[in-house]
């Protein structure tokens, strides 16, 4: 069953995809969605938060929580959307590279899947994702995978002690990856390298890359 938070989650994503919540328009408070949908203020907080984390939603003391505005940061909201908002570059199973092998901790003798991705804004990427999955959690990846957020991965993956760690560094894009986001090759780009863990294990590794004129990074301590 989907956490209750999830669902809010996707109540509140759904008002920012039809316009009823506009940029720079506070959405309602948490005190009054938790009277509307029946749920406690923890879990609308816990489900604001997970969009705030996603760059979706920002919140100014004193004046509420407000829709953000165009710039990327982490909108899993446009992933999800539609498969439009995704390219597949390549999904498969893998039993060769050190690297992967390295991330994930996992013995050499074993397989791992890996889903290369492109997420875009119509036709304008602004990232691409080289994600790696641990076989003791998720022994197949399918379909249901390309459109969904990392966070909504990790969180329906029903593994207790999620926690998420990222490593931001700016690089300068290399040929390939600059042919998946449509920039030049040298341009500034950001690399975001997020470890999902459920207690000390590494469950999901993810090799982010965005354009650097087009992200706004917002860190958030919280648990997943």
């Amino acid at each position: 069953m989907q956490k209750k938070y999830l669902e809010i989650k996707d109540y509140l994503m759904e008002r920012i995809r039809s316009g009823e919540y506009k940029p720079e328009q506070a959405i309602p408070a948490e005190r009054e969605l938790a009277a509307q949908l029946g749920v406690s203020r923890m879990t609308v907080r816990k489900a604001i938060e997970e969009l705030m984390y996603e760059g979706l939603l920002i919140r100014r003391k004193g004046s509420g929580t407000f829709l953000t505005t165009a710039k990327s940061s982490k909108p899993d909201l446009l992933l999800e959307a539609g498969e439009n908002a995704v390219k597949i570059v390549s999904c498969k199973l893998c039993s060769e590279g050190s690297y992967g092998y390295k991330m994930l901790g996992l013995d050499p003798s074993r397989s791992y899947w890996r889903l290369r991705r492109v997420r875009r804004i119509g036709h304008q990427p602004y990232a691409y994702e080289d994600i790696y999955f641990h076989p003791d959690f998720f022994p197949t990846v399918g379909r249901e995978f390309y459109t969904k957020g990392l966070s909504r991965m990790a969180a329906e993956s029903g593994y207790p002690d999620l926690t998420v760690y990222e490593d931001v560094e700016a690089l300068l894009c290399l040929h390939n990856t600059a042919l998946l986001l449509k920039v030049e090759t040298g341009s500034p780009i950001l690399q975001i390298k997020s470890y999902f863990s459920s207690g000390d294990q590494v469950m999901m590794f993810c090799r982010s890359y965005h354009p650097g004129d087009s992200y706004k990074y917002q860190s958030l301590c919280r648990p997943l």
